[in-house]
């Protein structure tokens, strides 16, 4: 907003003089020539649909399934929403736990170019992450389900020498999984996953969390006192490497002195990786290893990132269950393996680490994951063996474990659910002259936000956190910034952060503001108290080589009286609005968005305004221009007096196709941009 002195019935022309054009240098005068087709259209020159809805960012429908290997529903499994790969710099936006019936869903908000999403669980005995693709408005995955019995296929092995030793690896089909697995798989249910997550749970450091696990008297292979036939049963991996897994049997009172000395290693899983993780093993895959007589050992070995692809490669290092064989020079770093006893389902936990200790690895010992059974299995020595866990700690007895807890020792409260990320920024931009139209450079005020619905362990939203950051201000019109919430007043308790300085507005008890039908949330009544003007050029931070104003940042905390579902709160930024000039009617929103109860519509259908409250419509020209858009990202707007389209070079092509084209219009992509109608922060 640049021309103060607004009439409604002002136009600007371009005028003629006998014969002689005199130019008047206003960009809204400026038409395509039929003689320059290519011209760029002005902001006037766009024809544009009445139905568009200026939307950059567009509302999915997510629904995620977990399920056991006999397709029973998982509950309570934490899962996250990320805009990528977590491991690929993905940036966390939402995440809660799955129901009784193994389903978590969410309506949120995403950027409308993205075309798929990375989801992700903390539960082990699942893989980790999924690429989804959106699919209309709809991301739809499963995590877990039926593990289809294998073909019991017989297959001549392979043999390989490496020094003294023999490598026997059993055929393969090409993406690594053995020929010779049972035709029945074992079951992996939610009571056996419960207790391997209470014992290996995700992101905890064993060293830390269970030292027990690693002391010098537990043993480190598996003896046997007794002759008897040993199986073992994959159940889960979260490697990031494609391993292999053999094992090798010796005398127990005659173990080999070091890993030279080892006759032979046989190969059990070419490639121990998950169908959708690199592989194609699934839980509860098992493997007769055969009948070994009393007073033989069996130790295990890890060849880390030993599937190349199309068979098993030994690299710089293997990993052994005897710890002395191991790389590490520190011998309290050289266990890499765990063997403990699960004496309810009379069979043996074993795990590993399979990244040197030395060299970053998180030391949670669940790169691998299976089950070793032995009939008889009293068979098995158990002296000094650990018993697994049972019990996953949940410090605030609210039913989420710690490890997946975002909110550990609070019982209220459960998971963070960010609008747009847990790292990241959107952007508010208005126009001011409502209902006239303005000079459409889109930074009379320009807010980034951030917004958190904290929601409890029934997924129901307690408490919504907003970072609110002014960062412009084109204007000399003194403008108040507020949202809309779609709930009553009475559903907030209180509001912390807002700062009123003038006599705008009437606040209720919880801070709300007072006469509202639905919650209002005004966090300043005057955006010059928070961005106050260097007294050069206009307004603050829209000005080349004017001084620059710090932008300001406000953090608002909405509690509320009772948690509401995150179906009827909504998604943030909710109803944004900006209030004119210290005038309570005159309020603008974002396309299509109504008022609050303060305004009383005498300004509607007036200058440039086609607000049609009886068909939705509101705050759009008679061209279909709106006075504020929320941009997906944080916005790099306008200097003062350009115009958008002639600072984002496809805003138009954008909004003539109703959004079909460059939907990420405002990113900072080659032929996107003319920087120098944009404005720079230092």
């Amino acid at each position: 907003m640049k021309n103060r002195f607004f009439s409604p019935g002002l136009a600007l022309a371009c005028s003629f003089f006998l014969g002689t054009m005199l130019l008047i240098p206003v960009s809204s005068c400026r038409k395509l020539s039929p003689a320059d087709p290519n011209q760029p259209k002005t902001i006037d020159d766009l024809v544009i649909a009445s139905s568009f809805t200026w939307a950059t960012t567009r509302e999915i429908s997510i629904s995620i399934l977990a399920r056991d290997n006999m397709n029973n529903p998982l509950t309570n499994i934490r899962i996250n929403v990320y805009t990528e790969s977590p491991d690929s710099g993905g940036v966390y936006i939402c995440g809660g736990v799955t129901d009784a019936s193994g389903l978590w869903s969410v309506v949120q908000a995403i950027p409308a170019y993205l075309a798929e999403v990375t989801v992700t669980n903390d539960f082990l005995g699942l893989i980790r992450e999924m690429k989804l693709p959106v699919v209309g408005n709809s991301v739809n995955g499963t995590f877990g389900g039926l593990s289809p019995n294998p073909v019991h296929t017989k297959s001549s092995s392979q043999v390989m020498a490496i020094g003294a030793t023999k490598w026997v690896i059993p055929g393969f089909n090409a993406q690594g999984v053995p020929n010779n697995l049972e035709p029945i798989n074992d079951p992996v249910d939610q009571s056996l996953l419960n207790d391997l997550n209470a014992t290996l749970p995700e992101y905890k450091s064993v060293p830390q969390y269970h030292p027990e696990y690693l002391a010098s008297t537990v043993p480190n292979n598996l003896v046997l006192d007794e002759q008897c036939d040993v199986w073992i049963t994959y159940i889960t991996e979260g490697a990031g490497w494609t391993n292999s897994l053999g094992y090798f049997v010796f005398n127990t009172n005659n173990p080999p002195a070091s890993a030279a000395a080892i006759d032979t290693i046989r190969v059990v899983f070419p490639n121990l990786s998950n169908t959708g993780s690199g592989g194609a093993l699934n839980p509860g895959n098992k493997v007769y290893l055969g009948r070994f007589p009393a007073g033989k050992s069996i130790g295990w070995v890890v060849v880390p990132h030993g599937w190349n692809g199309s068979g098993v490669y030994v690299g710089s290092y293997v990993i052994y269950s005897i710890p002395s064989f191991n790389p590490e020079p520190d011998a309290n770093l050289k266990k890499h393996m765990l063997i403990l006893r699960d004496a309810t389902r009379l069979q043996f936990l074993y795990s590993f680490e399979d990244m040197r200790r030395d060299q970053g690895a998180d030391q949670d010992f669940n790169d691998g994951v299976l089950y070793v059974r032995a009939n008889p299995v009293s068979a098995v020595n158990t002296t000094g063996m650990p018993v697994i866990t049972t019990t996953q700690t949940d410090t605030d007895k609210d039913g989420i474990p710690d490890n997946t807890d975002d909110y550990p020792n609070d019982a209220t409260k459960a998971f963070n659910n960010y609008t747009p990320g847990k790292t990241t920024y959107s952007s508010l931009a208005f126009e001011d002259l409502w209902p006239g139209k303005g000079d459409y450079d889109m930074n009379d005020l320009v807010i980034s936000y951030q917004f958190n619905q904290v929601t409890n362990a029934s997924n129901m939203v307690v408490q919504v956190k907003a970072t609110i950051i002014t960062e412009a201000m084109g204007a000399t019109l003194h403008n108040a910034f507020g949202f809309q919430l779609p709930i009553a007043p009475a559903l907030v308790s209180g509001v912390t952060g807002i700062d009123l300085k003038h006599s705008l507005i009437t606040l209720s008890a919880n801070n709300t503001e007072a006469g509202q039908t639905k919650a209002v949330i005004i966090p300043y009544d005057d955006a010059f108290d928070r961005l106050p003007p260097p007294n050069s050029g206009t307004g603050s931070n829209t000005v080349p080589g004017a001084p620059f104003v710090t932008p300001d940042t406000m953090r608002l905390v909405i509690n509320l009286a009772q948690p509401v579902s995150l179906s009827t709160m909504g998604i943030p930024p909710y109803n944004p609005f900006i209030i004119v000039n210290g005038n309570r009617n005159r309020e603008v929103h974002l396309p299509d968005m109504p008022p609050t109860d303060k305004v009383d519509g005498s300004d509607f259908q007036t200058a440039m305004d086609d607000s049609q409250p009886a068909s939705g419509r509101y705050y759009k020209t008679k061209t279909n221009l709106p006075w504020a858009i929320n941009i997906a990202e944080k916005f790099n707007y306008p200097v003062e007096q350009a115009v958008i389209v002639d600072a984002y070079l496809k805003f138009g092509t954008w909004a003539e196709s109703s959004g079909g084209s460059f939907n990420d219009w405002y990113r900072a992509l080659s032929g996107y941009r003319n920087n120098v109608y944009i404005y720079s922060h230092p």
